[in-house]
């Protein structure tokens, strides 16, 4: 039997998880590890300016919150989930004032290994990026840490991301960002084929909660066949696709219009702009761009 994954924290002393930063992406992490019992919504600080989000996040999760950014970052372990703009002053504010034992996961986009351990003036450092089905913990977290984390921290850190979902710890950055452009994005567009396949349902004549029901019930089950058989997703495909059937017409459609070439320069487009956040978050750094 698999043995169950490490707490995050071993120190009652201090908040066990801190976070930098209360979006969406924080929200969804917040949920995901007290949810799995991981780390009690007591022990998880969160530092956020907005005091609209602060109030949310004590109300639906029983966190602490606080406009002290340094109280947070007093947390074993730290997640900064700020936009890339403002990554520049918060890695000023935090320089050298972070505990020596601290391990630091980033979830900012674009954002490199070198730039957060320079920055901070810390080394034990993760770059992450996982996707908003962490808030259902079916999350696909790619990361890599910093050369100075120990064994025993980076079996807290995979103990973190695998509550979220699925975790892999790549080989250099260049795979967290190769996966950012894929898995990062893939909720928006599968989102958006939803979107699409029941807008031509109502088209046809259903009605929209019919549409939907066909369309969100027929993806869950292909998923879960892909999932179940091990088949490759083109071995699928042919078994629903009969010599001159209906399915093949609709095929031809899609390949007619390019659905793959879209799809390929739709990730690519995710890629290069993920890159360049990566430079805004460099430029942060600057004297006078403190974001």
């Amino acid at each position: 039997m698999t043995a169950a994954p490490p707490p995050v924290a071993v120190s009652s002393r201090r908040p066990a998880l801190g976070f930098i930063g209360g979006g969406v992406m924080a929200e969804a992490l917040i949920g995901a590890v007290t949810g799995a019992c991981l780390v009690a919504p007591g022990a998880i600080l969160v530092g956020e300016v907005s005091e609209e989000r602060r109030r949310v996040l004590r109300e639906r999760h029983g966190v602490g919150v606080t406009k002290d950014n340094l109280a947070a970052a007093g947390a074993e372990l730290v997640v900064l989930a700020v936009k890339p703009q403002h990554l520049g002053s918060v890695l000023k504010q935090l320089r050298g004032r972070l505990r020596e034992d601290t391990i630091v996961v980033s979830i900012v986009a674009g954002a490199r290994l070198r730039t957060l351990c320079e920055g901070l003036g810390h080394g034990l450092v993760v770059r992450a990026m996982p996707n908003t089905p962490a808030r259902v913990r079916k999350a696909a977290t790619f990361w890599r840490a910093s050369a100075d984390l120990s064994v025993p921290a980076l079996g807290r850190v995979r103990s973190l991301l695998g509550a979220l979902g699925t975790e892999v710890e790549v080989d250099d950055e260049a795979g967290v960002e190769m996966a950012t452009g894929l898995a990062g994005p893939m909720p928006a567009f599968v989102y958006l084929f939803i979107e699409a396949f029941i807008d031509a349902g109502v088209a046809l004549g259903l009605s929209r909660e019919q549409a939907t029901l066909a369309t969100v019930e027929s993806m869950r089950g292909s998923l879960e066949l892909l999932l179940r058989t091990q088949e490759s997703p083109a071995a699928l495909r042919a078994q629903v696709t009969s010599p001159g059937g209906a399915t093949l017409a609709g095929l031809k459609v899609f390949e007619s219009e390019g659905v793959r070439e879209m799809v390929d320069a739709a990730v690519r487009a995710v890629h290069a702009r993920a890159q360049e956040l990566g430079q805004l978050a460099l430029a942060s750094r600057e004297p006078g761009k403190d974001g």
